[in-house]
Order: structure tokens, then sequence, then C-alpha cells
């Protein structure tokens, strides 16, 4: 039987947010993807079961360590793209940490310590979440793939 949503919500404004979080989601994989191929144990450099910003801190760990160095253009990206996943963290948090409230006109829309996030904000967040993963893919199956086969 196919699920049927009891809460109202507004599907227009739901899709953005899933959107949103699979955009993070998909950012996060690039950045998990780097830091495998760029450090010797592979997946042994990735933290399990851990926040973001230890994930974060992995991928500057892998960048910084990883043997022989990278050519410096190349590492100069890869610490641009580890500085946008570090923005993108916090904005993930207050949107996975929101809460349910009604706007005017009855809609139900997330907030977060007095952030109101309506479907503007959500796709703002959603593209800054793209184009970092956008930006890391392209390092990752470009510069990096030349460097590291």
């Amino acid at each position: 039987m196919p699920y049927k949503p009891r809460i109202p919500s507004d599907p227009d404004y739901v899709q953005a947010i899933g959107q949103a979080f699979y955009n993070f989601t998909y950012l996060e994989w690039v950045v998990v993807s780097t830091i495998v191929k760029l450090s010797p144990d592979g997946f042994g450099s990735v933290p399990k079961g851990e926040s973001a910003s230890y994930i974060a801190k992995a991928l500057i760990r892998a960048i910084n360590g990883t043997t022989p160095p990278l050519p410096n253009p190349l590492r100069v990206r890869l610490v641009k793209f580890h500085e946008s996943y570090l923005e993108a963290i916090p904005v993930r948090n207050k949107l996975l940490h929101g809460h349910p409230y009604t706007v005017p006109g009855g809609a139900q829309q997330l907030s977060s310590g007095g952030y109101k996030w309506s479907i503007d904000t959500v796709h703002e967040a959603a593209k800054l979440f793209e184009d970092a993963a956008i930006e890391g893919n392209a390092i990752f199956h470009g510069d990096l793939a030349a460097v590291r086969l």
C-alpha cells in the first residue's frame, strides 16, 4: 500500500526540502570519494558514524597529507572545495534541526533559531549544496583523476 501523508504540507515545499537534503548528501559523497582517492588506506580514512565536521577534518587532512604532494593549483582548488563544504554544513544543520510552524494562510514551513525557511531560502540552500557538489565532482573527475589514477 503506497504511503499517504496525513500531516498537512505543501508538496512543492516538501520537494524543495527533499532536494536540498539530496544535494547535501550528494556533496558529502563527493567529499567522501575525494578522501578515499587521496588516502593510502581508502575508506579507512573516512570517519564512520561521525558528523559532517569530522568528515570535513578528514578531507583537509587528506588534502594536506597526500604523498606525493599535489600540484599547488590542484591543492588550492581542493582547499576551496573543502571551504565550500564547511560553509554548507551549518546551513544543512539549521535546516535539519528546523521545526514546523504555521505561516499566514495556514501552510506549514520550517524555522530554526528564529530563521524562517521560506521556499526561496530552501532553494538557496539547495543551490549552495549543489554548486559545491558540482565543483568537487569536476575536480574529482578532472584534475584529481589525472594525478591520482
